[in-house]
């Protein structure tokens, strides 16, 4: 029987309307009561908000669950993809570290936890935003956005445990007969996969007290309001019916015997890393199979990311320990410049080996790596390397490649006209091609 592990999160963002704190309350009462941990995404305003208003009855029961980093202020503009579209990725994550640790670090002081995950508010997604939570130390990201998934599944980006994407993913709408909706979603869910399946549930404590979101009416069109406003609410009684809902389907799930409720770091657990050392023989399968796609692949019982096996392929060639290592993509997709019809392999290699950029530490691929009369991208390096491993020459030439681990960006998505909070003419067409070439970090989690 497929184990079925339930990823059940909630925004914890409205810090303008007080009845979505009491909201909040009763629904932390109510998981209390039947045992259920949850993954807290908590924006930093909301945090300071619940302790300027005195509201430790709810900080005391944050111990009982996992939280979460929603950025500092979530909906005010410029949201992270407003601001970020006019950065590289280099700058770019610089940006949103200098802006967002501050009130990354306020956060956690105010609930007294570590932050184990990252999530955008609403659809202002932006890659650099996976490497800046990263060097906070931020291990996972959990979010729902249609830019970029992997057959449906959990996967690895940046170098954060990605769960985005997940094709089992339940939102409640707070219909009269959401009970039964959510239960049909969760009965009808897709259970391929090998042992383990990841259904995402999640939901907002405003929308449970309100008719409209908070942000909605107050950001709407890339504006700031010069006074804002708490969100409408519900009818009397409606709170108090929606939460019941979700009491009935969480208790409906756990007389399920495959069923268990998981936090984000705690999914980290049911990936099944190899733990074999890569061979040079391992290598030399993978090179043999390099026909000019670069993504990720299986290598010695493990999956590596595209930048992964860049490295192991400049080790191989230059006589050193075969440990693969996470590169970010690089700041641009250039077409090389090639002036000789062969590189000497040492020269290629080493180059590869010893030349990087850096992302506030990390290491970044070049865009293009001089080599000789040469100057090569990160693709076509790989593929040449990979070509000179399998003939095993000491000059080769250069094979052309293409990254085709971002063709699982949907290249065509355009921010704008999809989210009342963005202008009309939005498109952030800078984060989605940095999105793509971030896909040199790419790679599915084996659950």
């Amino acid at each position: 029987m497929k184990q079925i592990k339930v990823l059940l999160w909630f925004d914890v963002e409205d810090y303008l309307t007080p009845e979505s704190d009491d909201a909040f309350f009763k629904l932390l009462q109510m998981l209390d009561s039947i045992g259920v941990r949850a993954t807290l995404k908590f924006c930093t305003r909301k945090a300071a908000v619940l302790k300027e208003r005195g509201r430790e009855d709810i900080l005391r029961l944050l111990p009982n669950h996992e939280l979460s980093f929603h950025t500092t202020r979530h909906s005010v503009h410029p949201l992270p993809t407003e601001y970020l579209n006019h950065y590289g990725f280099r700058s770019g994550t610089e940006e949103f570290y200098r802006r967002e640790k501050p009130g990354f670090d306020h956060l956690a002081a105010i609930v007294g936890q570590r932050l184990t995950s990252y999530g955008h508010p609403g659809f202002a997604w932006a890659p650099q935003a996976f490497a800046a939570v990263r060097k906070m130390g931020v291990p996972t990201y959990l979010d729902a956005h249609p830019i970029l998934n992997v057959n449906g599944g959990p996967f690895w980006y940046e170098g954060l445990f990605t769960m985005s994407g997940l094709v089992n993913l339940i939102h409640s709408r707070h219909e009269p007969d959401q009970f039964q909706r959510l239960c049909r979603a969760f009965d009808q869910m897709d259970l391929q996969g090998e042992d383990v399946v990841f259904l995402s549930v999640y939901d907002h404590p405003t929308e449970l007290a309100c008719t409209e979101f908070w942000d909605e009416v107050n950001f709407a069109r890339g504006k700031n309001p010069s006074v804002c406003r708490p969100a409408p609410l519900r009818a009397a009684g409606e709170l108090e019916k929606n939460i019941e809902a979700l009491r009935r389907f969480l208790l409906y799930t756990l007389e399920k015997e495959n069923v268990e409720y998981i936090t984000a770091t705690e999914a980290m657990r049911y990936e099944k890393s190899g733990i074999e050392p890569i061979t040079v023989q391992d290598l030399r399968e993978y090179a043999r199979s390099v026909d000019g796609l670069v993504s990720f692949s299986s290598l010695g019982g493990r999956m590596l990311c595209a930048s992964e096996l860049f490295s192991l392929l400049a080790r191989s060639l230059t006589g050193r320990a075969l440990i693969p290592e996470l590169l970010y993509g690089p700041e641009q997709d250039e077409p090389s410049r090639i002036r000789t019809e062969t590189v000497p392999v040492r020269e290629i290699a080493e180059a590869a080996y010893g030349q990087f950029e850096t992302v506030l530490g990390y290491k970044q691929l070049k865009s293009l790596y001089p080599v000789g009369e040469n100057l090569l991208n990160p693709a076509d390096m790989l593929c040449t390397m990979a070509e000179a491993l399998r003939t095993g020459v000491e000059r080769v030439p250069v094979r052309r490649g293409r990254l085709s681990a971002a063709d699982y960006v949907d290249s065509a998505y355009r921010f704008g006209g999809n989210w009342i909070l963005w202008e009309e003419s939005f498109r952030a067409e800078n984060v989605v091609e940095a999105t793509r070439l971030q896909c040199w970090t790419l790679k599915p989690a084996r659950v």
